[in-house]
């Protein structure tokens, strides 16, 4: 892989707040405030690199405007550790719409931007397509969004599955079940998972799918323990026990009383009726790991109820996607050693720091995209000054290192990235991720390869 710059300057003092650009309207002296309440940038630089930013910053939802407001404190962290290269931000709200995606893009555009960062919904990056002007890195994660001259640059779930699958048979986990959200996105979730473990040799067993109701969750995950059959296997093995138990006993033994009966002339039944009180049910569940794509409150409400009818964490694998990349999930039991696709946090919580100093706050996950895209930027400007966003430069095949690792821009309007595999409790570490494509594409052959040894 040619050598690309990091992106990460970690001696960076933030001493001021970044500058932004104002629109054509403003007043030449910069006495009016740019779009979104944001201070007048000083005067431009004629060689000046002006990126457009393109968020939800008035969006009713205050969860959305914290997001929104982090990304966008993170682009500016980028273009101060940039150093020398002239970046201008021009932020420009998109209230969340689509609509308002379209005019904050013609915006930004008219007022010089030559390359967009954002917008944040798929629904908002979907009404940019192909009519944008510039290149569009759009923070959004859904394929059907892609456009000619729109980029996806979040995290793709196609690739956190390919990666937890691969490493997952190749740790000997081949037998999977799947507990999927009952809406659009868990039915091409479930297409991707499929084809993903056929890819590399595994057999999907079983697949449930669940609405977000909590209490709505519990028939699915029964079912796929196959819970009312081993519960009637165990009920069986009692009673034949129990039968064998009460011929060899005293005809005066009472019922609570008969395995003690029998434990000396009878060790191996006492053993057996001993062990059997110990679970719940009985019977082999047909699979090594079981996956479940969502996190926040769903995986909260979910992973519970395994262990609840009887699926044992010690013995079947729990696997899940980068929406698993929560610290808060560690105080979850059930998910203590579950494993999960997503950039190698080392960078992240450095930036976090640095983010947090500044700040005074912890950044949310996604805000490292915006950094990462503006350092971009800066970077590409770098290698050609004179056209640094053109088509063929963007999707350079060795692809940019940035705080998620290495990543790269595909033609078919996706991304691709090099992702770790982490274990819940602990931070472990089982799988670190690939340091270039070079890498990730030996991995992937090695990944193949056992496929074909798998395949009957």
């Amino acid at each position: 892989m040619r050598k690309t710059s990091c992106f990460i300057v970690l001696a960076a003092a933030l001493v001021a707040s970044c500058a932004v650009a104002p629109s054509p309207a403003d007043a030449p002296d910069g006495t009016r405030e740019a779009q979104g309440g944001f201070p007048p940038p000083p005067p431009r630089a004629p060689d000046a690199v002006v990126l457009g930013l393109l968020l939800p910053l008035a969006h009713p939802d205050a969860g959305v405007r914290r997001t929104a407001d982090d990304l966008f404190k993170a682009a500016q962290m980028a273009v101060f550790d940039a150093g020398d290269t002239p970046l201008v931000l021009l932020p420009r709200d998109t209230g969340g719409t689509p609509e308002g995606a379209r005019k904050a893009a013609a915006h930004a555009v008219a007022d010089g931007a030559s390359l967009i960062i954002g917008p944040l919904f798929s629904g908002s990056a979907a009404a940019l397509g192909n009519a944008s002007a510039v290149p569009v890195l759009a923070f959004s994660n859904d394929r059907n969004v892609r456009a000619r001259n729109l980029w996806l640059f979040g995290f793709l779930p196609e690739q956190n599955i390919d990666r937890i699958v691969s490493q997952s048979i190749g740790q000997g986990f081949t037998r999977f079940a799947a507990l999927l959200p009952d809406n659009a996105d868990g039915a091409r979730i479930g297409k991707v998972f499929a084809a993903r473990v056929a890819r590399y040799g595994g057999t999907l067993v079983r697949v449930e799918s669940y609405r977000a109701d909590a209490k709505d969750m519990f028939a699915p995950v029964r079912a796929i323990a196959d819970f009312d059959r081993r519960k009637a296997a165990h009920a069986a093995e009692e009673k034949r026990l129990a039968d064998a138990a009460r011929a060899l006993a005293p005809p005066e033994t009472t019922e609570a009383g008969l395995f003690e009966a029998v434990k000396e002339i009878a060790p191996e039944l006492y053993a057996a009726h001993e062990t059997l009180q110990r679970a719940e049910t009985l019977g082999d569940i047909p699979y090594d790991a079981v996956f479940m794509p969502e996190g926040g409150l769903a995986v909260r409400n979910l992973a519970p109820l395994l262990p609840y009818f009887d699926i044992d964490p010690r013995r079947v694998k729990f696997i899940g996607t980068g929406l698993w990349d929560d610290p808060s999930l560690g105080n979850e039991p059930p998910l203590q050693g579950a494993w999960y696709a997503a950039p190698d946090p080392t960078l992240w919580h450095g930036f976090a720091r640095r983010f947090a100093d500044r700040f005074g706050r912890k950044p949310v996950r996604l805000s490292s995209l915006a950094y990462d895209a503006v350092s971009l930027a800066a970077r590409l400007h770098a290698i050609r000054p004179d056209a640094p966003f053109r088509r063929d430069i963007l999707t350079d095949p060795n692809g940019f290192s940035g705080i998620d690792g290495i990543f790269r821009l595909t033609a078919d309007g996706a991304n691709a990235r090099g992702l770790a595999v982490q274990e819940i409790g602990g931070s472990r570490l089982i799988d670190a991720a690939p340091a270039s494509f070079v890498e990730r594409a030996r991995r992937r052959a090695a990944a193949q390869a056992l496929a074909q040894r798998l395949k009957p």
